[in-house]
């Protein structure tokens, strides 16, 4: 495996992550690859396969995925899918169609040239069960990730929108989640309260903990004035009425500062009587802008590992990648998808 791939792979395992592998690998899922010509998932789809994290499959043109395999300087070893040699191919498209009838999207590209779209062929794998779980977007975009999933494997039926989060796995103190940092530009209240039950899912399954969720604003309790600042507001409102109907059953507070969610001296001061302030460990971004910069600036300036953003909100498992993604990077979030998928097995 040349350095710049090896390399990459080679970093320390958090506690989490130990434990995220430990689980994946009890679940014994299958994982679909949607971007097997690139260098990087072929490494990944190898390393998982060879920790027994899951069983991977690989979408992509077979001379292509062993080119990849070769730039890697990996043994190809996982089974490789193209759509194009797919005998069910037609009856994938006719499955396309009604799927996108059913909920009155109108494509104008053909299903039949659809389904030959590595992301849709993969998504389609995990909507007819052969796939667990789907990983993808260290090529495509998260438009285009989301476009397929939304399309082919849609909503889960508890929320009304998409959403994303990270994980964020620091140097000198546990791990926290962030949400939304990858998809929703402006989450109305009613979206936000979603974000939030949405992360607060994800911190069980990825951390095992209990979440304690901190709506974030520039303010505290009402400590400034601001049109800006009625939506958190009002999402704080939306959860306790979930609350008081059963559909919430997590720690939260709003709107605080950043420093009065995070650090118990700040919070004793000003909110000492918040279920969350100075103890919060999912941070609940106002807009995408504040969310995707303080992700950035975490993993960048903090020297942590963000891993994501995982997709919140959809019928199964689909992941999305940064396209800066590393090996580990990807193999990480084959794991999560695993687990997740074994997860929803139980429900």
């Amino acid at each position: 495996m040349p350095a710049a791939i090896k390399n990459r792979t080679l970093r320390g395992v958090d506690p989490v992550l130990q434990r995220l592998h430990r689980e994946a690998r009890a679940a014994g899922a299958t994982i679909v690859l949607a971007e097997g010509e690139d260098e990087r998932v072929v490494a990944a789809a190898e390393e998982a396969a060879r920790r027994g994290l899951c069983r991977p499959l690989l979408v992509g043109r077979p001379p292509a995925v062993a080119d990849a395999a070769r730039r890697a300087g990996v043994e190809l070893a996982v089974p490789v899918l193209d759509p194009a040699d797919d005998p069910q191919l037609d009856e994938r498209a006719v499955e396309l169609d009604a799927r996108l009838a059913q909920r009155g999207i109108r494509d104008p590209t053909p299903a039949a040239d659809r389904v030959r779209d590595p992301l849709f062929y993969a998504d389609l794998l995990v909507a007819r069960g052969r796939a667990d779980g789907a990983v993808m977007g260290a090529v495509a975009t998260t438009g285009d990730t989301l476009r397929a999933a939304l399309r082919v494997i849609g909503l889960d039926p508890r929320y009304r929108v998409v959403t994303s989060c990270f994980l964020m796995l620091l140097r000198d103190r546990p791990p926290l989640v962030y949400a939304d940092c990858g998809v929703l530009p402006q989450p109305d209240p009613e979206q936000l309260a979603d974000v939030a039950m949405q992360a607060a899912a994800a911190y069980r399954l990825l951390v095992g903990g209990e979440p304690r969720v901190a709506l974030l604003a520039f303010s505290t309790k009402g400590s400034a004035e601001h049109p800006t600042l009625e939506p958190v507001r009002a999402a704080v409102a939306i959860l306790e009425r979930r609350r008081r109907q059963g559909h919430v059953d997590f720690a939260f507070d709003g709107e605080l500062q950043a420093d009065a969610a995070l650090v118990p001296e700040v919070a004793a001061r000003k909110v000492a009587s918040s279920p969350v302030a100075g103890r919060a460990n999912v941070l609940i971004f106002p807009d995408l802008n504040s969310g995707n910069i303080a992700y950035k600036l975490t993993e960048r300036l903090a020297h942590a590992r963000a891993i994501g953003p995982l997709l919140q909100g959809l019928d199964r498992p689909v992941h999305d990648l940064s396209r800066g993604c590393s090996v580990t990077d990807i193999v990480d979030t084959m794991a999560i998808a695993a687990l997740e998928a074994a997860r929803r097995r139980q429900r």
